[in-house]
């Protein structure tokens, strides 16, 4: 019954992206009830076995005042509210799920490996899509930005969220199996040219290397500097915690992607850089946002309603207003107010303390790769949502809450003695 629950998490992962990331009611409705369902049957079936293990973190606390607080609060569109509080409840779900699931080590690696074929899968797509001129998400027409790499999502700026996400959690991989291959020894050519399971470290890295370049041509700006920038906070991260084939690993994945890249061409990419002007793009926008913030600047004006309120101050295009403030941590500051935005930032906090923990502290080689990828997942997010709105979509925001979990189930690695030991190296 375990191995039900663990694969249903991981259908739901697939799904949410492969189905144009989950945007549409009838997808958040599966969503919401698929994830919320899992969990109360997971705990039905515990329960009956006399298994009831509720995993305890910190972490849970914000996130369940969090969803009290938004039940709670007065809300100018009741329905919105309702759509986003049950999807937000499908999130902490998943979140305890997969910290309460996965209880085999082999289990764990799954999970971990589910998540990086989804990258590949995704970079494919992507790739075809920007090099094969094709417009095309399985059956359906784009009609947004034309010829760049999107995956199975509609928005190119979400599916570099996305890539961003596998992609740490693929590095994280990729320093955990360089760790079993490697048994302690300084990683040299020799070792690279006569070890026999050194070929796997070379899959996985030119497998992430082409998932880069599938990101980089989605060209979205802020994207491609987090994923740079969560490159670089793995690279500090392992010279902090004396783990320098961390720090060699990122380096040489940062120059095989940037060297494939302006091989295959960045004309296109270069110029969409140039017109970066956040005066017109993203800043008159935020102007308007704060004027409607400062009306219920504590309690906000409800989640998920932020397209309902926002056109009475829309001065950019009152024609066609925004749906989404283009910064995550604005649009929380107008729907949930700062009460809201201080329990998910208090909730990023813990996220991040408990995969520094695995990375830093950690005895145990998975748990310190799933704290590295995890790592720089959080900091990808936390770039990346200040000039977009992607854990606004299902597609994004479940493998955020898998990797979350993930992130605490790794923590748990040394503890359990079913697991035949952890392994120290």
């Amino acid at each position: 019954m375990d191995l039900f629950f663990d694969l249903a998490v991981v259908g739901l992962m697939f799904f949410a992206p492969l189905a144009w990331g989950s945007n549409e009611n009838w997808a958040m409705g599966l969503i919401s009830a698929g994830g919320i369902g899992l969990l109360a049957l997971r705990l039905m079936v515990d329960a009956w076995k006399r298994e009831v293990r509720i995993p305890r973190a910190w972490i849970y606390a914000p996130l369940l005042l969090f969803l009290a607080f938004s039940a709670l609060q007065h809300s100018v569109e009741n329905n919105s509210t309702t759509k986003y509080l049950l999807l937000a409840a499908s999130y902490v779900s998943i979140v305890l799920l997969v910290h309460m699931g996965f209880r085999s080590r082999f289990e764990v690696k799954l999970l971990i490996i589910s998540i990086f074929i989804l990258g590949v899968f995704e970079g494919l797509y992507g790739l075809v899509q920007y090099f094969g001129q094709s417009d095309y998400i399985w059956d359906f027409r784009k009609t947004a930005i034309l010829g760049v790499a999107s995956g199975t999502l509609i928005n190119r700026n979400h599916y570099a969220l996305l890539m961003n996400l596998c992609i740490c959690a693929g590095f994280g991989f990729l320093f955990y199996i360089s760790l079993q291959l490697l048994r302690g020894q300084p990683l040299s050519l020799r070792m690279l040219l006569t070890d026999r399971g050194i070929d796997k470290l070379g899959w996985i890295f030119l497998l992430l290397t082409m998932m880069g370049l599938a990101l980089i041509f989605s060209m979205s700006r802020m994207g491609i500097a987090a994923m740079f920038f969560s490159l670089g906070t793995m690279m500090v991260a392992g010279q902090a915690a004396r783990r320098k084939r961390a720090s060699a690993l990122a380096l040489a994945l940062f120059v095989a992607t940037c060297g494939i890249a302006a091989y295959a061409g960045l004309d296109l990419v270069l110029a969409r850089f140039e017109r970066t002007n956040l005066d017109t793009d993203r800043l008159p926008l935020w102007e308007d946002a704060w004027k409607m913030i400062r009306q219920h600047p504590v309690t906000g004006q409800g989640l998920g309603t932020f397209q309902w309120t926002y056109p009475a101050y829309e001065t950019v295009d009152p024609d066609s207003p925004a749906l989404y403030a283009h910064n995550d941590y604005l649009q929380a500051l107008a729907e949930v107010g700062i009460i809201g935005l201080v329990l998910l930032l208090a909730a990023l906090v813990l996220a991040y303390r408990t995969a520094l923990g695995n990375l830093f502290r950690s005895e145990d080689s998975l748990a310190r790769g799933i704290g590295m990828g995890t790592l720089g997942a959080l900091t990808a997010i936390a770039l990346q949502e200040t000039t977009d709105f992607g854990l606004y979509i299902p597609g994004v925001a479940i493998l955020a809450a898998v990797l979350v979990g993930l992130n605490l189930r790794a923590k748990r690695l040394e503890q359990d003695t079913d697991w035949h030991g952890p392994s120290r190296i």
